[in-house]
C-alpha cells in the first residue's frame, strides 16, 4: 500500500499583483515572504512547488538568466543558474508561467549540512501565428546537490535577469508543500 499525500498550502495566494520588474540586473521575481520555509521543517523527501504567473513583456532582442537561491536575498545559496537564453523580442503582454521544484534529498546537522535539488521552467508567449516562437529557459541544479542549512529560516528566492529591460509584472503566486 502507498503513502497518501495531502498537498499543503504554505501561503495564499494574494489579491493583488507584485512589483513589476524593469531592470537588467538579478531581481527577485517575487518577494521571499511569499515562498517561506520555516526553520526545521525540511526533511529528507520533503518537495515544494513554486509557480508563478504573468505577464512579460520584452524590448529588443535580448536574454533571460533565471537563478534559484535558496535564502531571502540575492547572497542566497545558487541552486543553479540557467544559461542566458534569447527571448523573443518585441512581444506585448505575452502570459508567463514559471514552475520550480525544490526536492530535500538529505538532512544533517545545523550548518550546511542537508542537501536540496531544485529545477524548473519559464515559459512565455511568441510571435503570433509563428511556429516554435515561444521563450522557454530551463534552470536547475546539475550534478551533486546542493548543500544548504535548513536550521534556520529560509525561502525559495527566484532571480531573473533581462539584458534588455523588459516589464514583467508577476500577478500571482502558488508556494506549496507536495508532501
Amino acid at each position: 500500500m502507498s503513502r497518501q499525500y495531502f498537498g499543503d498550502m504554505i501561503t495564499e495566494p494574494l489579491g493583488t499583483v507584485f512589483t513589476t520588474i524593469t531592470a537588467t540586473t538579478e531581481t527577485v521575481l517575487i518577494p521571499t515572504i511569499v515562498t517561506p520555509i520555516p526553520a526545521g521543517t525540511m526533511r529528507a523527501g520533503q518537495v515544494y512547488e513554486l509557480i508563478v504567473g504573468g505577464t512579460a513583456t520584452t524590448g529588443t532582442a535580448g536574454t533571460l538568466t533565471i537563478t534559484p537561491r535558496f535564502g531571502t536575498t540575492i547572497s542566497g545559496t545558487s541552486l543553479g543558474a540557467s544559461g542566458a537564453q534569447n527571448y523573443v523580442p518585441s512581444i506585448t503582454t505575452p502570459a508567463f508561467l514559471l514552475k520550480a521544484y525544490l526536492v530535500c534529498v538529505a538532512t544533517g546537522q545545523a550548518g550546511a549540512n542537508s542537501s536540496v535539488r531544485c529545477h524548473g521552467f519559464w515559459t512565455s508567449g511568441g510571435a503570433v501565428a509563428t511556429a516554435a516562437s515561444e521563450t522557454s529557459v530551463a534552470f536547475g541544479t546539475v550534478g551533486g546537490a546542493i548543500s544548504v542549512d535548513i536550521s534556520v529560516a529560509s525561502a525559495l528566492w527566484i532571480g531573473v535577469t533581462f539584458s534588455v529591460a523588459p516589464s514583467v509584472i508577476p500577478q500571482w503566486h502558488v508556494w506549496r508543500s507536495l508532501n
